[in-house]
């Protein structure tokens, strides 16, 4: 596993399917990213399934309060966008962490916004 960095410009992050939460699951259409969100009592943990001609630098999360979507760009501009995750709390940019494991895929770690409101 590598660390791979990340940049948060105006509320996304841009990186160098629920499956525990949908009561009936979709198939996976082609131009649809596989996500995989895990929840952690600190965060939130997305594992991102690349296709093999998704570069991880093309890679993008949108978060919008509770709201989660990924997209990224294969090969040849093929646009790819993952169902819109809906969290049980809200996640915060601050302190993401981006890892890129060995079989191809990314994990992004979100923290939680404290009960407060505020990061």
């Amino acid at each position: 596993m590598r660390t791979v960095p990340i940049v948060v410009v105006a509320g996304v992050i841009l990186l160098a399917h629920a499956d525990s939460w949908a009561a009936d699951p979709e198939p996976v259409i082609p131009s649809e990213l596989p996500v995989q969100a895990t929840e952690t009592p600190q965060g939130i943990r997305l594992r991102v399934f690349l296709p093999e001609d998704v570069p991880p630098g093309s890679v993008e999360l949108q978060l919008a309060g509770r709201d989660v979507v990924v997209i990224a760009q294969g090969s040849g501009g093929r646009a790819l966008r993952s169902r819109s995750l809906w969290l049980s709390e809200t996640a915060v940019e601050d302190g993401a962490q981006v890892d890129y494991e060995p079989d191809g895929s990314l994990t992004i770690t979100l923290r939680k916004e404290p009960r407060g409101g505020g990061p």
